[in-house]
């Protein structure tokens, strides 16, 4: 187990949503190094449960890349195209609005990052206009990664939105949509694939999931 995960496994609790990075291959000692500076330093300046539980419009730790390599830095979840006309904020992206529409292609293909996870939720539909919240994590590993495209505002912040697909086997009781989630071969050639390749990998997760109602 890696110094990281270890830290990981420290400070964590079973009810978190969204992890800060753990490294999935050996090479990836420098980014540790930097992940580590940024758990201690957020803890610093936050309450847990901003730093470690994402929330819709609020800053996430996210994974992007330029010429020297992987790097941590924080988006603002939800997309604005137009603050004057309160236009709604876009926090997935779908892989068939991606795959077809210029824009969104050519955000995924310039602007693309990785969401790390531990979880997220669902809410299904029970019937009478009610609806139960599921939490959702995976059977064989604690930590997985959700590609997503980002893009900067007037104000200069960057805004990023996650991909979604079709459900899996195993979650369509549960909801129409997921995110998708790559496996680690994915992730590793994420930020260098061309598009096409990437464009490919996005499609519904085989991995098992385990479920868990929330108390609403």
């Amino acid at each position: 187990m890696s110094g990281l995960s270890k830290l990981l496994k420290s400070i964590y609790n079973e009810d978190i949503k969204i992890k800060i990075l753990d490294e999935i291959r050996k090479e990836e000692e420098n980014l540790e190094e930097e992940i580590e500076k940024e758990i201690e330093e957020q803890k610093k300046h936050k309450k847990d449960s901003e730093v470690y539980d994402a929330v819709l419009t609020h800053n996430i730790p996210v994974i992007a890349y330029d010429e020297g390599g992987k790097f941590i830095t924080e988006m603002k979840w939800g997309i604005m195209f137009d603050p004057a006309k309160k236009t709604p904020l876009i926090f997935n992206s779908r892989d068939d609005t991606i795959g077809m529409k210029p824009f969104w292609k050519n955000l995924f293909d310039k602007n693309r990052i990785l969401i790390p996870m531990t979880g997220f939720y669902e809410w299904k539909d029970i019937g009478q206009k009610k609806k139960l919240k599921i939490k959702i994590v995976l059977k064989r590993k604690e930590i997985f990664f959700v590609p997503g495209l980002y893009r900067r505002n007037k104000e200069g912040k960057l805004e990023f939105s996650l991909v979604t697909t079709s459900p899996s086997s195993f979650l369509k009781e549960i909801h129409n949509r997921m995110p998708v989630i790559l496996d680690d071969d994915s992730v590793l050639n994420y930020f260098t694939d061309s598009l096409e390749e990437n464009l490919a990998k996005l499609k519904p997760s085989k991995e098992e999931i385990i479920t868990e109602e929330m108390q609403s």
